[in-house]
């Protein structure tokens, strides 16, 4: 990167957003699925359990990939990765499309189908996991110092709208036809391609230049922070139909209405955080943090009481802090490691927070209360805001040392 890209005049012109919305596409294609799932078992004869295991896998692979794009980040630049990470992203839904299509039409039978299936999903999770990492140092580079957490901020703005929007769009192509959500996901990298392609790459760092890019014991509460940050914003989202059974019992078409209006508010609520506080930059990393982890344990508290109304208003709480979080442990990160891992671990710990979380359902399931699975994301905000505070000594005595 030359003295031109990070100098003040020109910050302006290298704008964020088309990176922003190829992020999103990562939105689009996991909430999308969701809505898409119940007619995708009944067109293909496939389980939804086979379906969960087709999800997960791709969502899995992303734990080993995530770090290993990272350091192609470094080498080779972001750009190129972005667009292989495009091209994977349409392929595995062209071969989704394929597969659903084959399966409905019986022109295979279960196995070859499923394996087309699987094929699509392993395709998925080995290239899409490298582009939140990849758009995120590609941002970094072309904000230069002064604007990186709102370039960071301008990637999770993207991510949030795009898994605000994604089950709208997905629900209007159901209309036409039962996998014409999928045809809009092989079609949209496309449109990403268009915006890309127009954009100056950023050269690799020059081995002298370049930070570590292996994880080291000084960078684990980092790691740690992405984990419990996951794993508690996902064991709220799984315990949300639990715990709304106390206010609407053996009602269960009001129950997922509920739940739709709750996950529409905490996406509001995340893009208003990204907008209102990251891209201004009010805050420096470390009180992001902190702030963070008390809005979490406010919103988580509040969702544990037996009041509707403060069960929505702590979903906001609890969204709006998590949201905080992200761009301040991956700037944080980015001091010790190069922007390109420090993103492709920081994804990795994603991962396994939402890991983590399924584990936990069932053992934490069987306690039969309907609040268990908020209180568990309670003490893992708990543990968050713990190292939070860790994090905060830790850079307090080497500023005073």
């Amino acid at each position: 990167m030359t003295s031109v890209d990070v100098a003040a005049p020109p910050q302006k012109a290298l704008s964020s957003w088309p990176l922003a919305i190829s992020a999103g596409l990562l939105g689009v294609g996991q909430n999308g699925l969701l809505v898409v799932l119940p007619v995708l078992v009944s067109e293909t004869h496939l389980s939804l359990s086979i379906w969960a295991a087709l999800l997960t896998l791709g969502s899995m692979l992303f734990l080993p990939s995530s770090p290993w794009w990272g350091k192609q980040i470094a080498l080779r630049g972001s750009k190129p990765v972005v667009l292989c990470s495009l091209a994977g992203y349409g392929v595995s839904f062209m071969l989704l499309g394929l597969g659903c299509a084959l399966l409905a039409t019986g022109k295979v039978n279960s196995l070859g189908g499923l394996g087309i299936l699987i094929l699509a999903r392993v395709i998925y999770g080995l290239t899409v996991s490298a582009m939140v990492p990849a758009c995120q140092a590609w941002a970094l580079q072309r904000a230069g110092e002064g604007q990186r957490m709102a370039a960071l901020a301008s990637i999770s703005s993207g991510l949030s709208c795009g898994r605000l929007f994604g089950p709208l769009c997905a629900a209007g192509m159901l209309i036409l036809h039962p996998v014409a959500p999928l045809v809009l996901l092989m079609v949209a990298p496309l449109l990403a391609l268009g915006l890309l392609l127009r954009l100056p790459g950023t050269a690799p760092q020059a081995f002298s230049a370049r930070k570590s890019g292996r994880m080291r014991a000084d960078c684990l509460p980092f790691l740690f922070c992405a984990i419990l940050l996951a794993a508690a914003v996902s064991l709220m989202q799984l315990g949300l139909s639990p715990a709304l059974s106390r206010q609407f019992p053996a009602d269960s078409s009001a129950i997922s209405h509920q739940v739709a209006w709750l996950l529409s508010l905490a996406a509001v609520a995340s893009l208003a955080a990204q907008f209102g506080v990251l891209r201004r930059q009010l805050l420096a990393p470390v009180p992001l943090l902190l702030l963070a982890g008390v809005m979490m344990l406010a919103g988580l508290g509040m969702m544990l009481g037996s009041s509707l109304i403060l069960f929505y208003l702590g979903c906001a709480t609890l969204s709006f802090g998590a949201a905080l979080a992200p761009p301040a442990y991956q700037l944080l990160l980015n001091g010790r490691l190069t922007d390109g891992a420090g993103a492709g671990w920081i994804a990795s710990g994603h991962t396994l927070g939402y890991g983590l979380s399924a584990l936990l359902v069932p053992l934490v399931s069987h306690s039969h209360e309907s609040a268990a699975l908020i209180t568990t994301a309670f003490l893992a905000a708990v543990l968050f805001t713990l190292v939070s505070c860790l994090i905060w000594r830790g850079q307090a005595h080497s500023r005073f040392s």
